[in-house]
Protein backbone atom coordinates (compact mmCIF):
# COMPACT_ATOMS: atom_id res chain seq x y z
CA UNK A 1 0.00 0.00 0.00
CA UNK A 2 1.12 3.53 -0.97
CA UNK A 3 0.05 6.33 1.58
CA UNK A 4 0.63 10.17 0.14
CA UNK A 5 0.24 12.33 2.95
CA UNK A 6 -1.21 16.10 2.34
CA UNK A 7 0.29 16.98 -1.34
CA UNK A 8 -1.92 19.91 -2.06
CA UNK A 9 -1.73 22.72 -3.64
CA UNK A 10 -1.04 25.06 -0.53
CA UNK A 11 2.29 23.02 0.28
CA UNK A 12 3.48 24.85 -2.90
CA UNK A 13 2.54 28.52 -2.40
CA UNK A 14 4.71 30.69 -1.21
CA UNK A 15 2.48 32.88 0.10
CA UNK A 16 0.41 30.30 2.16
CA UNK A 17 1.55 29.11 5.70
CA UNK A 18 1.88 25.67 5.17
CA UNK A 19 4.21 26.26 2.09
CA UNK A 20 6.38 23.45 2.59
CA UNK A 21 9.79 24.25 1.02
CA UNK A 22 11.19 21.52 -0.96
CA UNK A 23 7.76 20.04 -1.99
CA UNK A 24 7.88 20.79 -5.54
CA UNK A 25 10.82 18.83 -5.90
CA UNK A 26 9.00 15.79 -4.45
CA UNK A 27 6.28 15.58 -7.49
CA UNK A 28 8.21 13.95 -9.92
CA UNK A 29 9.55 10.83 -7.37
CA UNK A 30 5.77 10.89 -5.94
CA UNK A 31 4.85 10.51 -9.50
CA UNK A 32 7.28 7.85 -10.54
CA UNK A 33 6.42 5.53 -7.12
CA UNK A 34 2.52 6.50 -8.06
CA UNK A 35 3.04 4.86 -11.55
CA UNK A 36 4.91 1.83 -10.22
CA UNK A 37 1.77 1.49 -7.62
CA UNK A 38 -0.84 1.87 -10.22
CA UNK A 39 1.00 -0.64 -12.60
CA UNK A 40 1.33 -3.52 -9.87
CA UNK A 41 -2.29 -2.96 -8.74
CA UNK A 42 -1.21 -1.59 -5.41
CA UNK A 43 -3.46 -0.04 -3.32
CA UNK A 44 -3.12 3.80 -2.76
CA UNK A 45 -4.43 6.21 -0.19
CA UNK A 46 -4.32 10.33 -0.44
CA UNK A 47 -5.05 12.09 3.12
CA UNK A 48 -6.61 15.51 2.29
CA UNK A 49 -5.75 18.26 5.38
CA UNK A 50 -8.36 20.29 5.86
CA UNK A 51 -8.46 22.65 8.26
CA UNK A 52 -11.09 22.88 10.69
CA UNK A 53 -12.17 25.79 9.83
CA UNK A 54 -13.18 25.15 6.22
CA UNK A 55 -14.32 21.68 6.99
CA UNK A 56 -17.60 21.63 5.14
CA UNK A 57 -17.78 25.07 4.10
CA UNK A 58 -15.13 26.28 1.56
CA UNK A 59 -13.09 22.70 1.80
CA UNK A 60 -13.01 22.71 -2.59
CA UNK A 61 -10.65 25.49 -2.30
CA UNK A 62 -7.97 25.11 -5.05
CA UNK A 63 -5.21 25.36 -2.17
CA UNK A 64 -6.93 22.42 -0.27
CA UNK A 65 -7.06 19.82 -3.62
CA UNK A 66 -4.35 17.56 -4.28
CA UNK A 67 -2.07 18.70 -6.74
CA UNK A 68 -3.03 18.18 -10.51
CA UNK A 69 0.48 15.77 -11.06
CA UNK A 70 -0.73 13.52 -8.13
CA UNK A 71 -4.49 13.61 -8.46
CA UNK A 72 -6.37 10.19 -7.00
CA UNK A 73 -8.05 7.62 -9.69
CA UNK A 74 -11.36 6.93 -8.87
CA UNK A 75 -10.46 3.36 -7.76
CA UNK A 76 -8.16 5.07 -5.31
CA UNK A 77 -8.76 6.39 -1.93
CA UNK A 78 -8.69 10.15 -0.29
CA UNK A 79 -9.37 10.61 3.74
CA UNK A 80 -9.83 14.37 4.69
CA UNK A 81 -8.73 15.09 8.26
CA UNK A 82 -8.82 18.31 9.70
CA UNK A 83 -5.79 17.60 12.05
CA UNK A 84 -2.55 15.89 11.94
CA UNK A 85 -3.65 12.08 11.68
CA UNK A 86 -6.43 10.36 10.40
CA UNK A 87 -9.63 10.34 12.48
CA UNK A 88 -10.98 7.03 14.57
CA UNK A 89 -13.18 6.62 12.18
CA UNK A 90 -11.13 6.77 8.71
CA UNK A 91 -8.30 4.49 10.75
CA UNK A 92 -11.26 1.74 11.04
CA UNK A 93 -11.70 2.44 7.00
CA UNK A 94 -8.74 1.60 6.48
CA UNK A 95 -8.94 -1.27 8.56
CA UNK A 96 -11.58 -2.84 6.91
CA UNK A 97 -9.98 -1.73 3.04
CA UNK A 98 -7.16 -3.84 4.15
CA UNK A 99 -8.90 -6.81 5.34
CA UNK A 100 -10.41 -7.67 1.62
CA UNK A 101 -6.48 -7.07 0.45
CA UNK A 102 -4.56 -8.79 2.58
CA UNK A 103 -0.90 -8.17 1.12
CA UNK A 104 -2.12 -4.72 1.23
CA UNK A 105 -1.34 -4.80 5.24
CA UNK A 106 2.25 -6.35 4.39
CA UNK A 107 4.27 -3.75 2.93
CA UNK A 108 2.97 0.09 3.58
CA UNK A 109 4.99 2.93 2.59
CA UNK A 110 4.10 6.14 3.98
CA UNK A 111 5.05 9.18 1.83
CA UNK A 112 4.30 13.11 1.25
CA UNK A 113 5.06 16.45 3.70
CA UNK A 114 5.21 17.47 6.23
CA UNK A 115 7.70 14.89 7.70
CA UNK A 116 7.80 15.81 11.18
CA UNK A 117 4.16 16.48 11.78
CA UNK A 118 1.46 15.49 9.22
CA UNK A 119 3.41 12.06 7.71
CA UNK A 120 4.92 11.52 11.26
CA UNK A 121 1.49 11.31 12.70
CA UNK A 122 -0.28 9.27 10.21
CA UNK A 123 2.61 6.55 10.08
CA UNK A 124 2.11 5.77 13.51
CA UNK A 125 -2.05 6.09 13.59
CA UNK A 126 -1.84 3.90 10.84
CA UNK A 127 0.46 1.94 12.63
CA UNK A 128 -1.67 1.39 15.35
CA UNK A 129 -4.38 0.61 12.83
CA UNK A 130 -2.43 -2.20 10.88
CA UNK A 131 0.01 -3.46 13.88
CA UNK A 132 0.44 -6.52 11.04
CA UNK A 133 2.12 -4.32 8.53
CA UNK A 134 5.87 -3.21 7.81
CA UNK A 135 6.07 0.06 7.13
CA UNK A 136 8.53 1.85 5.37
CA UNK A 137 9.51 5.83 4.54
CA UNK A 138 11.94 6.66 1.64
CA UNK A 139 13.63 9.85 2.64
CA UNK A 140 13.58 10.78 -0.92
CA UNK A 141 9.62 10.51 -1.01
CA UNK A 142 9.02 12.81 2.22
CA UNK A 143 10.17 16.45 2.41
CA UNK A 144 9.58 18.74 5.73
CA UNK A 145 11.43 20.82 8.07
CA UNK A 146 14.90 21.23 9.81
CA UNK A 147 13.54 18.16 12.14
CA UNK A 148 13.65 15.92 9.66
CA UNK A 149 16.75 13.51 10.25
CA UNK A 150 15.57 13.67 14.04
CA UNK A 151 12.22 12.47 12.73
CA UNK A 152 13.27 9.18 10.61
CA UNK A 153 15.50 8.64 13.97
CA UNK A 154 12.48 8.60 16.11
CA UNK A 155 10.16 6.63 13.15
CA UNK A 156 12.91 4.20 13.61
CA UNK A 157 12.52 3.81 17.41
CA UNK A 158 8.72 2.58 15.92
CA UNK A 159 9.83 -0.03 13.79
CA UNK A 160 9.93 2.16 10.82
CA UNK A 161 12.23 1.31 8.25
CA UNK A 162 13.49 4.81 6.76
CA UNK A 163 15.32 4.19 3.68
Amino acid sequence: MLVIVDMQNRILDANDKNHVPGADFLIPKLQQRLKKARESGEMVLFTRDIPIEHKNESEELFGLQIIDELAPLSDEYVFKKNYYALPPESLIQVRELTAERKQEKSQIEVAGVELSVCVLANTLALQGALPEGNFSIDSDLVAGNHLNEATLSLLKEFNIECK
